[in-house]
């Protein structure tokens, strides 16, 4: 008997495990094992409100992928602006030597973005544009000075409603 129950234990810990995600021809009457998470953003504009680019200026274009810029009240966090940045350069620039350093120029945003906030004062779900690009210019400045930039805009600013 004691081999037997030996044997069968042996058997069931040596077994294949038949794991079914549910696409197979038989598929399991229980849950999947996949989980799925999303994390959808609520905007303060609609997509008929974003800026359109202005597709004559895209060969002066450099962007500057999302930054993740906190949005503080009084000292304290409330919220996070999305915001995809593009600066348009002057025409005596060569585009693709700055776009090779765009990565550098959003690393000194985010760290401008943490140093002050890009938030319009006593507000929780406002992005104060102008000071942001106040902000944006002195932060690329070691890649593109004042004088090789014809402006700078944003291309998209995503919120959380607060």
């Amino acid at each position: 008997m004691r081999i037997l129950g030996t044997s069968l234990l042996i058997l069931a810990l040596c077994a294949p495990a038949y794991a079914n995600s549910g696409k197979g021809k038989k598929a399991s009457h229980g849950p999947s094992n996949r989980i799925k998470a999303e994390w959808t953003i609520k905007s303060d504009l609609t997509p008929e409100e974003y800026k359109e680019p202005d597709q004559s200026q895209s060969v002066h274009a450099v962007d500057i992928p999302v930054v993740v810029a906190p949005i503080a009240l009084n000292g304290r966090l409330v919220n996070y602006a999305f915001v995809s940045i593009r600066v348009i350069v002057a025409d005596k620039v060569d585009t693709w030597k700055m776009r090779a350093k765009s990565h550098f120029m959003r690393d000194a945003v985010v760290r401008a973005a943490h140093e002050h906030t890009f938030g319009k004062d006593g507000e929780r779900a406002a992005l104060d544009e102008e000071h942001t690009i106040a902000l944006i210019k002195e932060a690329i400045k070691p890649w593109l000075s004042e004088d090789k930039i014809d402006h700078i805009e944003f291309l998209s600013i995503d919120m959380l409603n607060g």
